[in-house]
């Protein structure tokens, strides 16, 4: 695992020097138009002036990022002491919204659409880097670490290697999509409720139940 964590730093460190390298090159050959445009401007000018665009694109760049605000992190993280804390972003409230509504559906694997988050700084950031381009709406699941582990010892009991107690924390029944693909739905229960993480705005899901229990049939363990 750490090795695989590694390599994603040196990848991402790796883009991250080539986009610096070519903004560089936009910088230059900007500035080479603009000489050549402004004749009375030298170059030291149109570096000024470009310092301050960057800034300001940077202040309002940062300004829209209200992830680490005081609300949200309260929000995000109120349960960990007794829950297992994923999140999931979405481009559409309206997506966010019906996952409040009906559950959340995914495909087969849990852990490909939703990412499970801890308490730490450096933690949420990275994940977050990696997944906000998926949409500006993060959709919070908390599941109590009692129900989950007990699903997962029963899980492990019966030697079900393939199966994760996300596969049966739900209300309804699994179904084969147009894809003939297996889709799950956590109940809507886990749901905590949705963030723009933009503006910081907060949406609870009333129902919201982290401890949820219901009567899981020896066919949904099966």
């Amino acid at each position: 695992m750490e090795y695989i964590v590694i390599s994603l730093l040196i990848c991402y460190i790796a883009y991250v020097h080539y986009q610096m390298n070519k903004k560089d090159r936009l910088i230059e050959t900007m500035v080479n138009k603009f000489s050549r445009i402004e004749k009375d401007w030298d170059t030291n000018q149109i570096l000024l002036l470009l310092e301050e665009h960057r800034l300001l694109h940077s202040t309002t760049t940062i300004s829209r990022n209200r992830l680490f605000d005081e609300p949200v992190i309260k929000f995000l993280f109120a349960n960990e002491n007794d829950s297992k804390i994923f999140i999931h972003y979405t481009k559409d409230e309206l997506t966010a919204k019906k996952i409040l509504r009906e559950g959340f559906r995914f495909i087969e694997a849990f852990e490909k659409t939703a990412e499970q988050v801890y308490n730490d700084s450096v933690d949420l950031s990275y994940k977050h880097n990696v997944r906000k381009y998926y949409g500006k709406y993060i959709v919070v699941i908390c599941i109590g670490n009692e129900i989950y582990n007990h699903f997962n010892e029963e899980l492990i009991h019966l030697n079900k290697q393939n199966t994760q107690p996300e596969h049966i924390l739900s209300g309804i029944p699994s179904f084969i999509n147009e894809n003939e693909e297996e889709v799950f739905t956590l109940s809507k229960q886990f749901v905590k409720g949705y963030i723009n993480y933009e503006t910081g705005t907060i949406v609870q899901n009333s129902e919201f139940s982290p401890s949820y229990k219901y009567f899981v049939t020896k066919e949904q363990l099966n």
